[in-house]
């Protein structure tokens, strides 16, 4: 005899709520109480209660998949991005994961050679393959975010939007993330700062260098760079000064740990003559002989801040503030 299929109605019997409670925990979570979650969803575990997807896609006119288009360049993951792939990974990772728990799939695209990334967009939209779209590393005046307002689709940005725009984000908190990095350093007494900066127009790189000034308003240098060799030869000069620098802060991981091998080199003992830090806690950062510290983006959270913020969009829900995560300092060795 073929075996019942689990419905709703059983996970709603299951978990002592209705079958609209079921619902809503499976397509707007954030309509129900955290506590209401977790019994329905250990109701749906039990009783290994499995969405009909394309039943649910039929009713709603919904694809139950949101879109993650990635633009790179050619260069991406070349040796001047090391740590950058385990970036996107860790991202994409914590997105599927959040987005299967409501039954939805990831769809993961890139544009064809000489396509934009809004003509990818278009494509999307017209073909009805996604039910909302993921916007990475966004800028003032994105175009991006143009067009999806425009087209009003539903849309989640990881990066802030502008003013005047639907505040759809979720973004890292990089100014306090920096300056806890800086409030560890004056704890441990070091002063005669020295600040390594990413040479792009991204804003995180100005948040970053606004939450390092809070702590260290005169610091000894601030360069900007868009290669490792120009980080190192940069760092050894510095050291040529008897009055050098106490601690070398880096905006990310790479350029720090470029900066503790010059300083090895020269002899230096980082963490006891200088101290080092760095942003991202990249999975090498722990493995160095010196474990670097630094400040660790929460991904996994991020992740499930995006999907919850893309059911809102796609349930169009009013507009909320973007929303902030704080990146967690994490003390090794080198500081």
């Amino acid at each position: 005899m073929t075996q019942r299929r689990t419905t709703v109605a059983d996970v709603a019997r299951k978990a002592g709520v209705s079958a609209m409670t079921v619902s809503n925990v499976l397509n707007a979570p954030h309509r129900v109480s955290d506590q209401t979650v977790q019994v329905v969803r250990a109701a749906i575990d039990e009783l290994g209660y499995m969405p009909n997807h394309a039943a649910r896609a039929l009713s709603s006119g919904r694809s139950q998949v949101i879109g993650l288009p990635l633009y790179q360049e050619d260069d991406t993951f070349s040796d001047q991005n090391p740590g950058l792939g385990g970036f996107l990974h860790g991202l994409l990772g914590g997105l599927v994961k959040a987005a299967a728990v409501s039954g939805y799939g990831v769809h993961v695209t890139t544009p064809t050679e000489g396509a934009t990334e809004i003509a990818l967009y278009e494509k999307l939209i017209a073909a009805r393959q996604v039910d909302a779209i993921v916007v990475l590393e966004t800028m003032p005046h994105d175009p991006r975010i143009e067009f999806l307002s425009q087209r009003g689709f539903p849309f989640v940005a990881f990066g802030r939007t502008g003013p005047g725009q639907r505040q759809c984000w979720v973004d890292v908190d990089n100014a306090a993330s920096m300056a806890g990095i800086g409030e560890h350093l004056r704890s441990t007494g070091r002063e005669r700062a020295a600040y390594l900066a990413t040479d792009t127009s991204l804003p995180w790189v100005h948040q970053r260098q606004e939450g390092f000034l809070q702590a260290f308003p005169a610091p000894r240098s601030m360069e900007s760079f868009g290669d490792l060799t120009a980080v190192a030869g940069h760092v050894e000069a510095l050291f040529d000064a008897a009055d050098h620098p106490d601690v070398v802060v880096a905006d990310n991981d790479a350029f720090a740990v470029i900066a503790m091998r010059a300083l090895q080199r020269r002899g230096v003992k980082v963490g006891q003559d200088v101290a080092v830090t760095g942003f991202n806690d990249f999975p090498f950062a722990s493995m160095l002989d010196t474990p670097l510290t630094t400040a660790r983006i929460p991904l996994r959270d991020i992740a499930s801040c995006l999907f919850d913020r893309a059911l809102r969009e796609i349930s169009g829900d009013p507009d909320q503030p973007g929303q902030l995560v704080v990146a967690p300092l994490v003390v090794r060795s080198s500081a």
